[in-house]
């Protein structure tokens, strides 16, 4: 029953429409600039041209920042000039309707250099376009099409809090924390770790709660990608089971590619092109086979499965839903269409539901099981060795069951 179950969440129509999005939005990561010397770059000033042109296309309804926001590590102050150059020139100039929804990447920590991440939660109080409300936090969105209602729910994460950062001192990481207002009340040595666990629960508690028909997180890592970077295994461990569970799906950044992931039903994005493209694909053979769809790589793309069919200078991804449907394509820093992912089904909540009701009976009728057949083993074993034992005692003629002398026939 758990595989018949497991087959039918699994299956994916592959059908060749095309979606009109009734409700849309833009994500793109690893997007600024290069350093506090050089605030932008040339490949992330094509890629926001490429956005502005997508965002008016498809009427996006906001753009999701996915981390790594200020190269090479981080700011210090809600006035740093870095978000007049590094940001506001750049996107909220040319697109000064649209909102903007942040989260954090390494960089954004200090990457090894103390940083301040509380200053870019304050930065929405001075900006009219950049939101960041916390380090991780929830979006829903309700649309209407022909007069059903569809609702989009997309949490946003930090995983750095979730996960740490390679070779940066957790000391750092947990001032940062307390700065933010992360560690009021809590006199712990290890803060990063414990403010983690609490992410881990609300991210559960979300997606198990959520009754949306399109469910999506994002957050700076990647679950698995062939950049540099390679897969986060952090994010495999725990991360990828509960989008499965949940039927959910992901959006990172990190590597600067462009790729398309499927496992299990799970489809998972990386759009960290927004400031150059893109890193070789170095750690492919990390993925497992047959789960990367699509992958921009190399310097231009000149290293991409399949080949990119000009040079590809950076670039970003856009959702478009329906009553039905999600299309997700990943864009050229012109906004041109490299490549659109099969059209991907809204969930079907109850039958989710059912099936991690369904696991969940099916383990503990599993330990149950478990426990009786070794409590059966231990009694067969102990009326072995008492027979055995009998056996013995009476051929020597003082089994107390058959009297005292008796011998067993």
């Amino acid at each position: 029953m758990v595989v018949c179950l497991q087959r039918l969440l699994q299956f994916q129509l592959v059908i060749l429409i095309q979606v009109a999005g009734d409700f849309s939005f833009v994500a793109i990561g690893d997007w600024g600039g290069a350093s506090d010397d050089r605030p932008t770059t040339k490949s992330q000033q094509l890629a926001a041209s490429g956005i502005v042109k997508i965002a008016k296309e498809i009427d996006a309804q906001f753009v999701v920042m996915m981390g790594d926001n200020f190269y090479n590590h981080g700011i210090q102050s809600h006035s740093d000039p870095r978000f007049k150059e590094t940001f506001e020139d750049v996107y909220s100039a040319n697109l000064p309707n649209t909102q903007f929804f942040a989260l954090c990447g390494n960089h954004d920590y200090g990457e090894g250099v103390r940083a301040n991440v509380s200053a870019q939660l304050a930065y929405a109080e001075h900006s009219s376009n950049w939101n960041f409300p916390a380090l991780w936090y929830k979006k829903s969105h309700t649309f209407v099409v022909d007069g059903t209602a569809r609702i989009v729910d997309l949490l946003i994460i930090d995983t750095v809090v979730m996960c740490g950062v390679d070779g940066m001192s957790e000391s750092l990481l947990d001032e940062e924390l307390r700065e933010a207002g992360y560690g009021h009340g809590i006199h712990h040595r290890h803060l990063r770790r414990h403010v983690a666990e609490k992410h881990w629960a609300w991210l559960e508690a979300e997606l198990a709660g959520s009754t949306a028909d399109f469910l999506w997180v994002s957050g700076h890592y990647p679950i698995w990608s062939g950049g540099a970077s390679g897969p986060t295994q952090c994010l495999i461990q725990r991360l990828y089971p509960m989008l499965k569970r949940h039927g959910a799906h992901y959006v990172s950044g990190h590597d600067h590619n462009l790729e398309h992931m499927f496992k299990d039903g799970v489809h998972m994005f990386v759009a960290g092109a927004g400031k150059e493209c893109c890193f070789p694909p170095s750690k492919s053979d990390q993925v497992p086979p047959g789960v990367m769809q699509y992958m921009i790589a190399g310097l231009h793309g000149q290293q991409s499965t399949p080949p990119a069919p000009f040079p590809v200078f950076g670039g970003f991804a856009s959702f478009q839903f329906n009553a039905d449907w999600a299309q997700v394509a990943l864009h050229a820093h012109n906004g041109t269409i490299l490549y659109k992912a099969p059209p991907i089904s809204r969930r079907a909540v109850q039958t989710i539901q059912l099936y991690s009701s369904t696991l969940d009976w099916l383990n503990l009728s599993s330990s149950l099981a478990i426990s009786m057949s070794v409590l059966c083993l231990s009694v067969f074993a102990a009326v072995a060795v008492f027979c055995r034992k009998r056996h013995e005692v009476s051929q020597w003629g003082n089994d107390p069951l058959l009297g005292s002398g008796s011998v067993q026939q």
